[in-house]
């Protein structure tokens, strides 16, 4: 017995909508068996479907909501006062099948998310001493070994520890080709382990696992309504009560009943109500499903205002896995200004810092003992060794210890840097003792890029880098970018951010989501892009990018600015279609049946407008 009422709580609505329209297909074949039964299989038909619209009515009423069901309520029922059954039965039950197919519609935009959420790891295979025993994913602890064997999604965010394998990403970046993982290497949630074998120190477990957050944050950026959207809404509080007192006028100029009611019905602005939603819904799940993440809301319309694009350099436009092509030596041997540049070097996160200590282990060299690590934001860092402070990093850290290049030094680093590469300046003492020169190879899908956001709408693109200017101009020019400033520091990045803002730019800012925090912070619309800054990007960025593509800069920008021009679309489109029918009413030349079905198609349109940005646009 539960069975079948569950069964008939499921199917409520399709049951409502296929027996009342049964009736009024009955009702009209059946005309001939008399007028009582046309009249009342009509009526039933209109209780039948207007039984659940009349119940929304009433509750939004007692909210203080005017709602379109509160019209189709009010039209319906004066019909049925005044015999116009048909009128009634065909108003509510197109309003409830309308609503169903909207509902359809929204269900199938949102298939995004529920996808999502089937890929949501479920079990997690956990060693505890020389066992292995499986449980759910939220019981894993951080800290606890995690096995993962070929087919099985990786349930933690953590750290390999042991085994080889091809991990597909595709879930959480929309990359096609597998990564190949091995030890130290770090890997994240909902991803799955296609080949190989992994144990996995868990670091981020349960709702706090990358895939969980993803999750979260797509559901909640459909959710937020665009501000379009938020002044449909408060649009609606007021028409109703307006199209009440024009359908009151129409009837005291004509005193015509009838005509009063077909002005109060055909006057719902359904096609408004789903203008929005359904647009927004749809193009951020597809976004989603490409690893790109749009939080929806206010942004979008900031994103599809923005004119001006700022890119950090490295890891950004670069690939971010510097190399050490020079090690000069002034007055030391090479491997001594190595030895001394990796023990400053040993606390820094920074890219730079990872290419020297890469090369110290490569040329085996160990690093010299130090202590006492500094970092200077934007110049460098400076640590004191046995021999006394050792620096490195640009000019400005040397001479704000006191120190200079001489003329043939600096002539020496101008030529490094003319041929493009980053030079750190190595100095024991206050003195410049060496120079290194580090190549950072532009990414393959970076060249390209500038062209393809033109395409988009985007005005100007702008490098905003630490870098010295040769370099940064090399990448430049290579790749089209309109206006480089380099050699800034972290505050100079957000006044330069400021300069275009006051200049009347919308500003977009792209970096990895650590190190141009304040600069990400103080443009417009905010792009964090990068697995190493995953965590932080979804949380404080506008646009997340899941992976490492800066190709899916354009194609983010895209999609946010084709679901506002697809929103402003359907509004035009839904006010046009009410405002053609409310003047065919008055002329008498659209009557309530006519009227409504123009109405239910106009709503059907306008969501199957809404359902293109399903489809991945083409930059």
């Amino acid at each position: 017995m539960s069975k079948m009422t569950d069964w008939f709580a499921r199917h409520r609505e399709q049951l409502v909508i296929v027996t009342s329209g049964s009736l009024i297909v009955a009702a009209w074949l059946l005309r001939p068996l008399g007028a009582a039964f046309h009249f009342w299989a009509m009526t039933l038909a209109a209780v039948i479907a207007g039984y659940s619209v009349a119940k929304e009515a009433i509750g939004r009423l007692a909210a203080r909501q005017f709602s379109i069901s509160l019209l189709v309520t009010i039209a319906a029922v004066g019909a049925i006062i005044i015999g116009e059954v048909w009128e009634a039965a065909a108003v509510t039950w197109l309003y409830v099948f309308g609503g169903f197919l909207e509902g359809l519609t929204l269900a199938r935009t949102r298939s995004a998310l529920r996808g999502l959420v089937d890929l949501m790891p479920r079990i997690a295979k956990v060693k505890r001493g020389e066992e292995l025993i499986t449980i759910s994913a939220y019981e894993v602890k951080a800290g606890d070994v995690v096995v993962v064997l070929p087919g099985e999604s990786i349930p933690v965010d953590g750290k390999v520890v042991a085994g080889r394998a091809s991990v597909d990403t595709s879930s959480l970046t929309g990359e096609p080709i597998p990564a190949e993982v091995a030890s130290d290497d770090i890997v994240l949630s909902g991803t799955i382990c296609q080949r190989g074998y992994l144990e996995i120190v868990a670091e981020r477990v349960g709702v706090d696992t990358t895939f969980s957050q993803l999750v979260y944050l797509v559901a909640e950026a459909q959710e937020q309504k665009p501000k379009v959207q938020r002044t449909l809404d408060a649009f609606a509080q007021w028409y109703t009560p307006a199209v009440i007192i024009a359908a009151a006028l129409v009837y005291l100029w004509s005193k015509n009943v009838h005509l009063a009611l077909t002005f109060l019905v055909i006057g719902c602005p359904g096609a408004l109500v789903v203008a929005a939603p359904v647009a927004v819904v749809a193009g951020l799940g597809n976004s989603a499903k490409r690893g790109i993440l749009i939080k929806g809301g206010e942004r979008l319309e900031r994103i599809a205002r923005a004119d001006v694009v700022a890119f950090d350099k490295t890891g950004t436009l670069t690939r971010g896995q510097p190399q050490v092509a020079t090690v000069i030596g002034f007055e030391l041997e090479e491997k001594r200004v190595l030895a001394l540049a990796a023990a400053a070097e040993l606390r820094s996160e920074h890219h730079l810092a990872a290419a020297i200590l890469g090369a110290a282990e490569q040329r085996q060299v160990e690093p010299a003992p130090a202590e006492d690590w500094a970092i200077e934001a934007g110049l460098g860092v400076v640590a004191h060794g046995s021999d006394g402070e050792i620096l490195v990093g640009n000019r400005r850290l040397l001479l704000s210890r006191g120190g200079d290049l001489t003329t043939e030094q600096a002539a020496l680093m101008a030529k490094r840097e003319a041929m493009g590469e980053t030079v750190a300046i190595v100095a024991l003492n206050g003195q410049a003792i060496g120079l290194i020169g580090i190549t950072d190879p532009i990414k393959p899908d970076a060249f390209g890029l500038v062209q393809a956001l033109k395409r988009t709408g985007i005005k100007t693109t702008v490098m905003l880098t630490g870098d010295n200017p040769r370099a940064a101009q090399l990448v430049a020019d290579e790749l089209g970018i309109d206006e480089v400033r380099a050699g800034l520091l972290p505050e100079q990045k957000v006044e330069a951010i400021r300069e275009l803002q006051r200049a009347g730019h919308v500003v977009a800012m792209v970096g990895d989501g650590i190190n141009d925090a304040p600069a990400l912070a103080t443009a417009d619309v905010s792009i964090a892009m990068g697995s190493s800054g995953t965590r932080v990007a979804m949380e404080a960025s506008d646009i997340a990018l899941m992976g490492d593509r800066i190709g899916q800069v354009p194609v983010a920008i895209g999609i946010s600015r084709r679901i506002l021009g697809v929103v402003r679309q359907n509004v035009v489109f839904a006010v046009a279609t009410v405002l053609l029918l409310l003047a065919g009413v008055v002329l008498q030349v659209v009557h309530l049946g006519s009227g409504m079905a123009i109405h239910e198609a106009s709503v059907l349109l306008v969501t199957l407008n809404g359902m293109r940005l399903m489809r991945t646009p083409s930059i």
